[in-house]
């Protein structure tokens, strides 16, 4: 049953991800960055000294590596899920897991091993999916945004893939997570002032800051939870339901237009993402690899 807080953990990133764009028109999106770095960082800050953990690593330079890409990737998806039907957004940013397929099909051309058919097709299908998923955008004149939305699937892909240097060098999941927060807190700062319009406090604005900050952590904590003690491949299958309850949230807060071929699209993707995501962990499995614990902006 543990495996079921994906489902809440989803449903806590959809609800962030509903609360940036409401607050886009008022808070800029490094901003926003900075922001719900300051929320994770002093969860986790207040966290590791109420329980003796110490916050120095010897990984410094690899924490700075996978900080800084997923800072740039969140940053990209935070514009993507401003200027795009919400369902969009979050849809383009969970391709991550067919460009890290495509990492390791690439690979495995590269150095001549033998490449798993399974995983080519998934990642074929899913791609053609993304195209699916664009088309409307291009014809709304939309495909700049688009393009950042998918951009960010990949840089969260590369961020993972230093994630998995991390925990090889047995670096706790919760410690990843704070550099990452922190990282966030320090580009928010250096970047706001010279890229965002000045802010708009109002009500509506410092509402939707605490719903995205605190709605990050929380998913944060249920979806540790099910990776942490859940089942692993029931846990990254559920993930994906975060872009149905996105689909859900942007038609009924947003009045996004329902479009059946970005509804295709958005399908496409789904079976892909969770196939490739199945069969890589398999893999994973059968060379005795830890499994990696992927924090969503997930990021």
């Amino acid at each position: 049953m543990s495996s079921f807080w994906m489902l809440v953990a989803s449903f806590l990133f959809a609800v962030m991800a509903a609360s940036v764009k409401m607050a886009a028109p008022e808070i800029g999106s490094f901003s926003m960055i900075l922001w719900r770095g300051v929320f994770g960082c002093v969860a986790i800050f207040v966290w590791a000294m109420a329980t003796g953990r110490s916050l120095k690593t010897p990984c410094f330079g690899s924490h700075v590596k996978r900080s800084g890409i997923g800072t740039v990737a969140l940053g990209m998806w935070l514009y993507a899920v401003a200027n795009l039907p919400l369902s969009t957004g979050m849809t383009l940013n969970y391709t991550s897991p067919l460009f890290m397929a495509a990492f390791v099909v690439g690979a495995a051309l590269w150095y001549k091993r033998p490449v798993q058919w399974q995983l080519v097709v998934a990642t074929v299908v899913g791609f053609a999916g993304v195209v699916e998923v664009l088309q409307p955008e291009f014809h709304a004149g939309d495909m700049f945004p688009a393009l950042i939305g998918l951009a960010s699937g990949l840089l969260s892909a590369v961020a993972y893939m230093q994630i998995r240097e991390l925990t090889r060098l047995n670096e706790p999941d919760w410690r990843v997570v704070f550099y990452f927060t922190l990282f966030n807190i320090v580009f928010g700062v250096v970047t706001h002032p010279i890229f965002d319009q000045p802010d708009v406090y109002t009500t509506k604005s410092v509402l939707c800051i605490i719903a995205a900050g605190s709605s990050a952590t929380l998913a944060q904590i249920a979806l540790t939870k099910s990776y942490g003690s859940g089942n692993l491949l029931l846990s990254s299958i559920l993930s994906f339901s975060a872009i149905v309850f996105a689909v859900i949230m942007g038609v009924v807060i947003f009045g996004d237009p329902i479009e059946l071929q970005s509804l295709l699209g958005i399908a496409i993707i789904i079976f892909a993402g969770v196939c490739a995501s199945v069969i890589t962990k398999r893999a994973s499995a059968r060379e005795n690899e830890r499994p990696i614990l992927i924090p969503s902006n997930r990021l």
